[in-house]
């Protein structure tokens, strides 16, 4: 019996070995947050001075809705055939077709060194037959000559996930690398709300995916998430949207017709035009048995929907972040959950204010301030001292957050720390060997460390540290930048978000 005892612990401590090996060198931890409170009332109270202060003038609101509305409704849409003859017109090689035959090598594992290769959610790379297989489903040769054409609008009718290529197949690096594998699918683009207008360039060969332009971005979502709209709808539902926008501020708002009927469940981002003088009863955009755009009504309630631009105030800000704070965390908005880039953008939806999809973009919507060669230490202490709170970004390379004010440090109370609210993956030391994940979108303060792990990397220590203060409407050349653009940084799903 002794005998057999000592094998069982011999046995015992030669499994435990790799198991102790494999922890010592754990990619992944948990940060906790335990001593940064989540509770938005413990930090913008209502008895706070600036509680209801408008942040900006109803005239900067203005302008800035204008600007949204044409990047929906106007020279930057994609119902605006000038704006999408520019796409489809593109000189080689920067033409869409070139971009799409690159992106189908970038996913291949042809040629790819070790950290490079393409795993499925079996962890197993994928073969050259799996992005053969896409590429002929694609036919790029209908990408040749391609004419602007009225009945190529379209809208969407639910909330779609806007992939690189037509494909619900997942492409993770290695999981052993730090910041990969699962959620980070690199075919992930972004989602794209119900009601939102797009431009179908092209189908698949099996119809089941369709490549659209957006107002954000260029990807393949799933046809039967898009009606073709006649100039009828584009001329009624663009007339409305321009007198009166509603945008949703609450998740998964249930959409209801007048017969009991769910329409849709829709997310903070979301804009719908309204339908009637008083009153919130949205405009909600269907598929008839032709698969084309008609217009049912649902009446929301005003914790639901409100009209744009909403008051720019600390009440309202907090407002809007209830509703967003603790969701998990979101990689190309993977879920309809958000990402860094995603959740500001739907944050400030409301307020009537368009940022980009990506984060290096959402920061020239402001007045920027680059103390990328600064210290972290000046970098932090330029923010507490110039930061305008809930109206500064802060472009850290690959990720963005927003400054909400100074406040005092948990750990030390006589001293004050600049809190951020944001969604974020995690923390990482240097170098970035493993991941402190967060995991969700939170009010998280700059700090120069972290007493729950001192080795970690400062978020304010980042590659880049650039300021834009939305407080000013960007200029003429500003927008004009944004008219003129690069397609591949629209069709890259690289270009949108860094784990």
């Amino acid at each position: 019996m002794n005998t057999l005892k000592r094998k069982l612990i011999s046995m015992g401590l030669i499994l435990f070995l790799p198991l102790a090996t494999y922890a010592s060198e754990d990619r992944i931890s948990l940060f906790s947050l335990d001593h940064y409170d989540q509770t938005l009332s413990n930090w913008f109270k209502p008895n706070d001075a600036d509680y209801e202060k408008e942040l900006l003038t109803a005239n900067s609101q203005q302008k800035r809705l204008a600007i949204y509305i044409d990047r929906y409704f106007g020279s930057t849409s994609p119902w605006n055939p000038e704006y999408v003859n520019q796409i489809l017109h593109y000189a080689s090689p920067n033409d869409l077709k070139t971009n799409e035959q690159n992106l189908l090598i970038n996913f291949s594992n042809t040629g790819k060194s070790d950290s490079e290769i393409g795993y499925g959610e079996n962890y197993r790379p994928y073969s050259q037959a799996w992005i053969d297989k896409i590429s002929k489903n694609i036919n790029l040769a209908q990408f040749d000559n391609l004419i602007y054409q009225d009945g190529n609008r379209g809208i969407a009718i639910d909330n779609l996930h806007a992939r690189a290529l037509p494909t619900d197949d997942v492409h993770f690096y290695s999981f052993k690398l730090a910041g990969e594998g699962f959620p980070f699918d690199n075919l992930q683009m972004s989602s794209l709300w119900a009601g939102t207008p797009v431009y179908i360039v092209g189908e698949t060969r099996d119809r089941a995916w369709a490549l659209v332009v957006t107002p954000d971005f260029i990807g393949w979502v799933k046809s039967l998430g898009i009606a073709r709209t006649n100039s009828y709808f584009v001329n009624t539902w663009t007339l409305a949207a321009k007198n009166k926008l509603a945008a949703i501020i609450e998740t998964a708002t249930s959409l209801v017709d007048n017969k009991g009927k769910l329409l849709l469940q829709s997310y903070v981002g979301s804009v719908f035009p309204v339908d009637t003088a008083k009153g919130m009863k949205l405009m909600v955009p269907v598929k008839d048995t032709d698969g084309n755009a008609i217009i049912k009504n649902a009446v929301v309630s005003p914790s639901q929907a409100v009209i744009m631009p909403l008051a720019a105030t600390p009440k309202h800000f907090a407002l809007i972040m209830k509703t967003l704070i603790n969701r998990p965390y979101g990689w190309g908005s993977i879920y309809l959950y958000n990402d860094c880039s995603a959740e500001l953008k739907s944050l400030l939806t409301p307020f009537g204010i368009w940022i980009p999809r990506h984060s290096s973009d959402q920061v020239t919507q402001g007045k920027i301030v680059d103390m990328t060669f600064a210290t972290t230490e000046k970098r932090l202490a330029y923010l507490m001292e110039n930061g305008e709170k809930f109206l500064t970004l802060v472009y850290l390379g690959g990720h963005v957050v927003l400054y909400v004010g100074n406040y005092p440090n948990p750990y030390d109370h006589q001293s004050l720390m600049a809190m951020t609210y944001q969604n974020m993956w995690g923390l990482h030391p240097t170098p970035s060997t493993r991941r402190a994940v967060i995991g969700q979108s939170v009010l998280f303060p700059m700090l120069l460390k972290y007493p729950e792990d001192t080795t970690l990397a400062s978020p304010a220590s980042g590659k880049f540290f650039q300021l834009s203060y939305l407080s000013e409407v960007p200029n003429a050349n500003a927008q004009l930048i944004q008219k003129f653009f690069d397609i591949k940084s629209l069709m890259f799903p690289s270009n949108f978000m860094t784990p």
